[in-house]
């Protein structure tokens, strides 16, 4: 009874065991590399700026319709340690909550541009040889063929210039790559003999789709969506830069660079702290990304 009892609790605890060891593979795999570990870091900075801004932003109320002519165009000081802005207000305060919009842009273009591909990249990839990845990959390769700041800018300036109106222009034009992967991924992994045997066993499609192949897209996908967190971010930038993006007062990195570059080089810091700002959401998320491509990498022999 005794030893039932165990294999019971064992057959129970397994589970979660073999879990808790993956995870804890997979981070010292991850911690292994101190600029991974430095990219989490800067992670979870940019999420901790973005969801606190009203609290953590010296002068919150200086993210919308404020202006204060007393103080413009000052220097860094401690009062204001990133400066101040033509009308007054506070770099640090507007750039910390850019960092919401940057991250909403981010998180909205890859919800919708990562189900999208994928789908439509498995679907190509398991029916190649068919009129189904002709159709879908042609497709694809038209809009893989414009460089994807241009086809976001063309999509842009037929809209209104809005932050979701660039939402849409970015999800456009990001969604092929994702197709494009998975359909490298889920062209091989199709001749696996896991999919044949699955497929002998009179498995669904959707079966096949979603249970066989897509986890073993999932670690090369997880490692390009946090490399495109960064990548969306600058083309939102690159928007809003040339006015197709957030409209003043709300703060865009873009828009706080474009009207800095207008008074370089005497007034230096209202240009160059927005831009080491996207350089800081870039190398963080290229630094996040590329240690998780190195955790969810298989073990070499």
């Amino acid at each position: 009874m005794t030893t039932k009892g165990m294999l019971t609790s064992s057959s129970l605890e397994n589970p979660w065991a073999r879990t808790l060891d993956s995870l804890k593979r997979t981070w010292y795999k991850f911690s292994r590399n101190w600029l991974s570990v430095l990219g989490l870091v800067m992670v979870v900075t940019i999420f901790f700026l973005a969801v606190f801004a009203p609290y953590v932003a010296p002068y919150p109320q200086h993210s919308g319709k404020f202006v204060d002519f007393k103080s413009k165009n000052q220097p860094p000081s401690w009062q204001h340690l990133m400066g101040t802005d033509t009308i007054g207000r506070d770099i640090l305060s507007r750039i910390i909550f850019a960092f919401r919009n940057a991250l909403l842009m981010a998180i909205v273009v890859l919800a919708i541009s990562v189900p999208f591909g994928t789908l439509t990249g498995l679907t190509a990839g398991y029916y190649s040889g068919t009129w189904v990845e002709t159709v879908i990959m042609r497709v694809t390769d038209v809009f893989i063929s414009i460089p994807p700041i241009i086809l976001a800018l063309s999509i842009a300036a037929m809209l209104k210039p809005t932050l979701m109106n660039s939402m849409i222009a970015v999800t456009v034009s990001w969604w092929p790559w994702y197709t494009r992967i998975t359909y490298s991924l889920a062209s091989s992994i199709k001749n696996e003999y896991y999919v044949q045997a699955a497929e002998l066993t009179g498995a669904s499609k959707i079966y096949i789709l979603f249970r066989e192949i897509l986890p073993n897209c999932s670690s090369s996908l997880l490692t390009k969506m946090a490399l495109d967190v960064g990548w969306v971010t600058l083309v939102g930038a690159a928007l809003s830069f040339v006015g197709l993006g957030e409209q003043p007062p709300k703060p865009a990195l873009g828009t706080m660079i474009a009207e800095g570059v207008e008074r370089m080089p005497t007034q230096w810091w209202i240009a160059l702290f927005p831009a080491l700002a996207i350089m800081f959401v870039v190398l963080g998320f290229n630094l996040f990304g590329d240690g998780i491509r190195d955790a969810l990498s298989p073990e070499e022999a």
